[in-house]
């Protein structure tokens, strides 16, 4: 495949929302609605993108069309193909050898690891800045935009799932994701936030500075603590038994519970399982501790989901706890 375009294999994964290897017109209109082009003008692109003429735009077809119109931008997703590759290797090694190192190979190792945050939140910033110029450009191009397109544009966040997108959606996840306080900005000093660009990154990084005193994975030992000392993190174990008709809708309410789960800093880990030819779900979360997860299952985040699940489960979800020894 030639560099560069296997980006588009994941924007075609994304953009799939029912994960059966072809975007529909629905589809596409909710993946590259940008609040700028109109509905019929996203339309027209699909026709252009489908060149079988099957009405349904697959994998060769929105590879081939988007590499053809890269330009000055080819180098930067050659490059952004190359880094995923090496970023992938560096963590594999990372997680091989990390705990054999000495002290101060792990101070290195995690210096770097910083330092790569903080370039990439660099680079991010001007893009940012440059995608929001020029949607303000077209905006101011096109003029006004109706009102009518935009209550479309929310009915169908609504709907379907989808982030408001372009410039608004730019806005509103940037308001969301800022912390308090200003940017301090500089060569001596920068203060890094957690932009969706790198927050696995930056979890990955968070993860390996509590390598020294987390969960111990080596073995049994015998230790002995203060009763009033003892520490633990908790894990949950959460099995979830989907409707066949509602993998869909469970999938995008499941999607809205990891992203703002992850946002959480004493979920220390969460993954997904899933079986072939099967609706059923597994959740594990990692917490800090069994308080910190209490809170969790109060909080809105997991309200909100359990109400969602109201209505897509065929049964009650199963669930089970288990306190995880941190190694003193």
């Amino acid at each position: 495949m030639e560099k560069g375009r296997s980006i588009f294999l994941d924007v075609f994964r994304r953009a799939d929302k029912n994960d059966d290897g072809a975007l529909s017109l629905k589809e596409f209109k909710s993946f590259f609605d940008d609040g700028v082009m109109t509905g019929r003008e996203i339309e027209d692109l699909f026709h252009q993108v489908d060149t079988h003429n099957t009405s349904n735009i697959d994998t060769d077809e929105l590879c081939t069309y988007f590499s053809q119109k890269l330009g000055a931008f080819g180098e930067i997703f050659e490059a952004i193909e190359d880094m995923t590759t090496s970023v992938t290797k560096s963590l594999s090694e990372t997680a091989k050898n990390y705990s054999k190192a000495s002290m101060m190979d792990q101070f290195v190792t995690r210096f770097l690891m910083r330092e790569i945050i903080n370039q990439l939140s660099a680079l991010q910033r001007p893009l940012e800045a440059a995608s929001d110029q020029v949607d303000e450009e077209a905006l101011s191009s096109r003029g006004k935009v109706s009102s009518v397109e935009i209550s479309e544009s929310k009915e169908m966040s609504t709907k379907d799932g989808q982030i408001l997108p372009g410039r608004f959606g730019r806005r509103i996840r940037k308001q969301m994701s800022m912390p308090v306080g200003d940017f301090t900005h500089g060569p001596q000093s920068v203060t890094v936030t957690s932009p969706q660009f790198n927050s696995q990154l930056q979890r990955l990084q968070n993860l390996v500075d509590r390598l020294e005193n987390r969960i111990n994975f080596d073995g049994i030992t015998e230790e002995q603590v203060n009763i009033s000392e003892d520490k633990c993190n908790l894990m949950v174990h959460r099995t979830l038994t989907v409707e066949e008709d509602e993998v869909d809708n469970f999938r995008q309410s499941l999607r809205h519970y990891i992203e703002a789960t992850n946002e959480d800093e004493y979920c220390l880990h969460l993954s997904i399982r899933t079986y072939r030819n099967s609706s059923v779900f597994v959740l594990y979360e990692i917490w800090d501790s069994e308080t910190v997860w209490r809170k969790h299952v109060k909080s809105s985040i997991s309200k909100t989901f359990q109400h969602a699940n109201v209505d897509t489960l065929s049964g009650p979800e199963q669930s089970n706890t288990m306190p995880i020894p941190v190694c003193v």
